[in-house]
């Protein structure tokens, strides 16, 4: 592929007049580059972590010791991950994009170094997020996160990724 072309234009999938940095539970979904299999594979127990599945895992839940979040819910797939991320404390400094920003270039960092992989790309450029709205759409989440590894055989990406 030619790298002088630009990049093809994305659609705009956050609210317009939304402040992410208010108080709020939010659905995080992170793809890996090219949907590669490198997280996690998933086994009779559910997602049994790869290194840098076990990497993207760890860096998640230190995410409070770094910024006013607080992890709910999260499943580490073996091309992607899903958390119920909230952010506690209202701050013009913080916005939910600041935080999944800076967490996937300090997973890929961290995994390049352990991996041995310079300058290797591991997530894909945007990410997908939900304003958790109710009680009734937060179980819904946690549900579809907790019932993930079982449905990953019918997952409209499962096996087209590199393993």
């Amino acid at each position: 592929m030619d790298s002088s072309l630009p990049l093809p234009r994305r659609k705009i999938v956050r609210l317009p007049d939304y402040d992410y940095s208010q108080c709020g539970a939010y659905f995080v979904t992170l793809c890996t580059e090219n949907r590669a299999e490198i997280l996690s594979q998933i086994g009779r127990g559910g997602a049994l972590l790869r290194p840098v599945g076990r990497i993207a895992e760890q860096l998640l839940l230190d995410l409070p010791q770094h910024y006013p979040v607080q992890i709910d819910k999260y499943v580490v797939m073996p091309n992607h991950l899903h958390c119920i991320l909230r952010i506690t404390v209202p701050s013009s400094a913080v916005s939910l994009s600041g935080i999944v920003c800076a967490y996937k270039s300090l997973t890929t960092k961290a995994a390049n170094q352990a991996m041995q992989t310079p300058g290797r790309k591991l997530w894909q450029r945007s990410y997908y997020e939900h304003i958790i709205r109710d009680e009734p759409d937060y179980q819904e989440i946690w549900q579809y996160i907790d019932e993930n590894p079982q449905k990953w055989e019918i997952d409209r990406f499962y096996g087209k990724g590199t393993r």
